[in-house]
């Protein structure tokens, strides 16, 4: 009961200071008393009525309540190339019985990791945009601000706006700007983008077009609060470096599961654009040299990527499955559809 109250009174506070209300002018609002306002959201009052939180609820505008032991679902909180909402039940057929630390060091929209919930995890992804929304997530400040600025986001969306926000990046104070500021971008640009692409040039600058979208909703509220919780309440660590770097922390009986960009299909424009590096057949050989290191030394890897000739080649002595998938993300129709990828393991059950 102590750990609903919690995520409740979290709520609260949340959506209130997104809303610029003081404690005050909520208890007014509500019909609360503020001091029992202010247990609420530290999560401390036992026996609060259900009709008391239904006032502050509606007060701050939240229709759904979400009280109870049910487990709620954590979803990503973007559209990414090549995610693997599709293909979580599949994957978890093919999961290790057991295992310690759970590793990911292409984690993108994070999909598997948002489905398996472990407490220790560690996640990595060479593109800072992305990996700077999760460190957002983590970060109580951050986390406000940045809701605030989706909500700005939302309510000034339009095509113009669009531009604006996306040309953010050709500026040179950019890398300066706060975290959440880029977090909020790469949101919105992800919801209001066409197809929901992250794609940039070889500058490194975002060059996707607007998905001329007339309106936006750039998060779902409950989620976000959702993941915040997830982050907070286990043991993780989020990196932006070189997936072999990352891989070098892991240790025996640890679990790996490595998603990375696409090979490439032969007459398929395969989308391997995720930053400004491209992931071509050198780094697919080179991931490859590392997953059978990490192999030696008991660590336990599954591997997901097309069904190519040299995807099968590279991973030959490994257990591989083929598994039937669709793609919804890419720039051109004919990188759309029905493909095979595999799922690769070592180790059986």
């Amino acid at each position: 009961m102590n750990s609903i109250l919690k995520n409740v009174g979290n709520t609260i506070k949340q959506e209130r200071k997104l809303k610029n209300m003081t404690q005050l002018e909520l208890a007014k609002l509500s019909g609360v008393e503020r001091t029992q306002l202010t247990r609420i959201e530290n999560g401390k009052v036992l026996g609060v009525s259900f009709e008391t939180i239904i006032k502050l609820y509606k007060a701050i505008g939240l229709e759904n309540i979400h009280i109870g032991n049910k487990e709620e679902r954590l979803l990503p909180f973007v559209k990414w190339a090549g995610g693997k909402t599709q293909l979580i039940d599949k994957l978890k057929t093919f999961l290790p019985k057991s295992y310690n630390n759970y590793f990911e060091p292409f984690v993108g929209g994070g999909a598997l990791l948002l489905n398996l919930k472990p407490k220790s995890f560690l996640i990595n992804d060479s593109n800072r945009e992305l990996i700077n929304v999760y460190r957002c997530l983590k970060n109580d400040d951050e986390f406000i601000k940045l809701k605030t600025e989706l909500v700005k986001h939302e309510n000034n969306h339009n095509e113009e706006y669009y531009y604006k926000i996306r040309d953010l990046d050709k500026n040179n104070n950019y890398n300066n700007l706060p975290n959440y500021i880029k977090a909020a971008r790469t949101i919105y640009l992800n919801k209001t983008c066409f197809n929901g692409l992250y794609r940039v040039n070889s500058k490194g600058f975002f060059n996707v077009p607007s998905g001329k979208r007339t309106s936006v909703n750039c998060f779902d509220r409950n989620n976000f609060d959702r993941l915040k919780n997830f982050f907070n309440n286990t043991q993780n660590q989020i990196s932006c470096e070189d997936f072999e770097t990352f891989c070098e922390k892991a240790n025996k009986n640890d679990f790996i599961y490595f998603d990375p960009p696409y090979d490439v299909i032969e007459n398929k424009n395969t989308f391997i654009s995720y930053n400004a590096e491209i992931f071509g057949k050198d780094e697919q050989i080179r991931l490859a040299n590392v997953f059978k290191k990490l192999d030696k030394k008991g660590i336990k890897l599954m591997l997901s990527n097309h069904n190519t000739k040299l995807v099968n080649e590279l991973y030959k002595e490994f257990n591989i499955n083929v598994v039937k998938a669709k793609r919804m993300i890419n720039s051109n129709g004919d990188g759309r559809g029905d493909v095979e990828e595999v799922i690769i393991t070592n180790y059986r059950g």
